[in-house]
């Protein structure tokens, strides 16, 4: 699952489409959790078909306070489009929500 999740958002960022992808990670806040950013961002932590942890930030926040605001949510799946801007990994959410078992 989390080959196919890195395969469909690696091949929109090298050719630069605009496909909506869904991944499977862990979500946090990037200011509280990570220290990336100055104001809270929703960040999603996924595995790469590597191993190495790759962290999207969001555009928008959506259900900041549900998933992302209180320490790590594990097992979240976010559907969004996939960016680079200045560097970082971003995505464009469209819908989250917690993995069925």
């Amino acid at each position: 699952m989390i080959l196919i999740a890195s395969l469909a958002l690696t091949l929109p960022l090298m050719a630069g489409e605009n496909k909506t992808v869904t991944l499977e990670g862990t979500g946090m806040c990037a200011k509280c959790s990570l220290s990336k950013t100055d104001s809270c961002t929703n960040a999603l932590q996924v595995k790469g078909k590597d191993g190495k942890v790759l962290t999207y930030l969001f555009t928008e926040n959506m259900a900041h306070g549900k998933y992302f605001c209180r320490g790590k949510t594990e097992n979240l799946l976010v559907t969004g489009v996939v960016k680079k801007e200045d560097g970082k990994l971003m995505i464009v959410p469209s819908a989250v929500k917690e993995k069925e078992s």
